[in-house]
């Protein structure tokens, strides 16, 4: 078996090829490297978008599938509120603008 190179975030995460985190439950869509100095440039280059990121390069075997070996992170959590949420949904009456005295007209 072959040796890879894969990309784990502080909370778990693996970096895919399209550059966002995930949980690793599909291996065909994470960042995989044979070269231990291209992983450290990736590694480098998500800290200077994210200074808050601590990443480290883990040394994978392959499986018989040429997938990397690596344990499923915890799932991740959207940072956008979902439509259904009580307190961030905004009903037909919150958007419209509040009537005036001026709009109501006798007929």
């Amino acid at each position: 078996m072959a040796t890879i190179f894969v990309i784990q975030n502080q909370h778990g995460h693996y970096l895919g090829k399209q550059q966002q985190w995930l949980d690793g439950r599909d291996k065909r869509l994470l960042f995989r490297t044979t070269h231990s100095d291209e992983v450290a440039n990736v590694i480098f280059e998500q800290s200077s978008k994210d200074i808050h990121l601590r990443a480290q390069a883990l040394a994978c075997e392959l499986d018989d599938n040429n997938q990397p070996i690596v344990k499923p992170g915890p799932p991740i959590l959207s940072d956008t509120p979902s439509l259904f949420d009580d307190e961030t949904a905004a009903t037909a009456d919150d958007t419209a603008p509040p009537a005036s005295d001026d709009d109501i007209s006798d007929t």
